[in-house]
Formats: C-alpha cells, sequence, structure tokens
C-alpha cells in the first residue's frame, strides 16, 4: 500500500479531538479507565523503562503513560496506517520515548519487531476486533515478551453467556450514554467517512487492505472467566478483574516467568 500523505493543511489536533469525541460517545467513564490503568502499572511494577500499546490507534492511552513515566518508552503497534498519522502527531512532543510500528495482531510474527525487556502490556477496546483463537494466541505472545513480574491490562468489552443478562447490561450502556450527553459526536461511520474525505482517499480500500480477510472479532467481548483461564493458561498469574462497568472491564495478570507454563 502507497503511503498515506495528508494535505499540506492538515489540522491533527482537530482530527485528535475528534476522534476521541466519537470515543467517548461509546465508551462509558473512559478516562477512568485509562487513569486505572496508569495506577496499576505505578503500583505493581518497580522500575518502568517500556510499555508495549497493541491496538493503540491514535495514541489516546499512550499520552498518559508516557506524561505519568517521564523515563519510560512506550511502543505503540496498530494496524491501521490511517489512524497511525494521528498517533505520530499526537506523540512527536514525547520524541524518542514515543515509537509507533505498523503491525497486524493476527500476523504470529508481529512480536519479533517489538523492543525487548517489555514491563507493561496494555491495551483499551481494540483486542475485541480479534476472534478467541486469535486472542488465546495473542496470551501465549504477549507472556513471551513481557519481563518477569510484568503486568498486562487490557480494558475492553467483556460478555456473558446467558443472553437476559447481556442484554441487560447493553441496555443500561446505551442509557448511560444517553447519560453523558454526547449526542452530537460522530458516530464510528460518520467519523471515518468525514476522516477519508479530508485525507483524500477511498476508506474502504485502504481498511480491506489493512484488515485483509478479517473474519470479525468478539464485538460484545467473552465472559471474564474465558480470559482469565486463557491468561492463566499462558502463564500469568494474580489473574483478575480490576474494574467493572456491565459489559466494559478491565482485566489481566502478573507473568510469572518461572511458572513451567
Amino acid at each position: 500500500m502507497d503511503e498515506i500523505k495528508p494535505p499540506k493543511d492538515f489540522d491533527w489536533q482537530y482530527w485528535i479531538n475528534r476522534w476521541d469525541r466519537m470515543q467517548e460517545r461509546y465508551l462509558v467513564r473512559r478516562a477512568e479507565r485509562f487513569a486505572l490503568i496508569v495506577r496499576l502499572i505505578r503500583e505493581t511494577q518497580e522500575n518502568i523503562s517500556r510499555v508495549l500499546n497493541l491496538g493503540c490507534g491514535p495514541g489516546s492511552l499512550m499520552v498518559p503513560v508516557l506524561e505519568a513515566f517521564s523515563n519510560s518508552e512506550v511502543v505503540g503497534i496498530d494496524f491501521d496506517p490511517t489512524i497511525l498519522l494521528l498517533a505520530k502527531a499526537r506523540l512527536s512532543k514525547f520524541g524518542k520515548r514515543a515509537k509507533i510500528i505498523l503491525a497486524d495482531l493476527r500476523d504470529k510474527s508481529w512480536f519479533r519487531n517489538v523492543p525487548k525487556t517489555i514491563d507493561a502490556v496494555i491495551s483499551a477496546t481494540a483486542l475485541h476486533w480479534l476472534m478467541p483463537d486469535e486472542l488465546e494466541t495473542l496470551y501465549h505472545q504477549i507472556a513471551k515478551i513481557l519481563n518477569p513480574n510484568g503486568i498486562f491490562l487490557n480494558a475492553d468489552h467483556v460478555g456473558s453467556d446467558f443472553s437476559p443478562i447481556q442484554k441487560a447490561w447493553e441496555k443500561h450502556r446505551q442509557e448511560m450514554r444517553n447519560q453523558e450527553g454526547q449526542g452530537n459526536a460522530d458516530d464510528w461511520n460518520s467519523f471515518w467517512k468525514a476522516y477519508a474525505k479530508t485525507l483524500g482517499i477511498n476508506i474502504d480500500e485502504v481498511h480491506q487492505s489493512s484488515i485483509n480477510k478479517w473474519a470479525g472479532g468478539v464485538e460484545e467481548g467473552l465472559p471474564l472467566a474465558w480470559h482469565f483461564d486463557k491468561l492463566r493458561e499462558s502463564g500469568f498469574s494474580s489473574v483478575d478483574c480490576f474494574w467493572r462497568c456491565d459489559c466494559d472491564a478491565i482485566y489481566g495478570g502478573i507473568y510469572v516467568k518461572d511458572n513451567n507454563k
């Protein structure tokens, strides 16, 4: 795919703000999630030299981590070159401390491009794009690149295997969204349509190339019990849910290298 070059008068900050507002339309208490991830990293890791953000998008989660740990490097990975344009602009003020990698987490070789010594692996509302078998593989890969006692944290959708509970969660989530008053923000499709028009590209063609036979993930998430089992099988201990709001949660665990997993 050819390099995407924005117009000379492209307003980075405007589109970053527009993305964040669109995300806040869908993700209730989004800032609270980010703040808790930062706090959990600080309270579980003695030294923070490098953090890896999977599915980093435009760098929304990378910013508070870079600000909180002033001597650390934060590496972001995403498969979408159009959204990484915003990440590069947003993170430029951090210089060499912020690194961006264009890679697809479904490609089993993605982690070969990641620097060694990772203290924390984090993600926010990205991994639900993966199918269950892909996510299980990803957990094993994360264990391979984390330092001993490193932490993995994922803020994402989680589901219930009991339909009435799932429906109740989704109903309450929509009620909270309505209370947040984000009705004038873009929805997902309208953001991408406007963004692509400004870039002068066919976003469907770009996404078809980058997604490449994507079969669809588990949009509403898998039960926490499923994640806990797969994380333990991958070598994680102290697996837990650290925050929850109906069908959204922050879950993860500590990787213990000498547990014969």
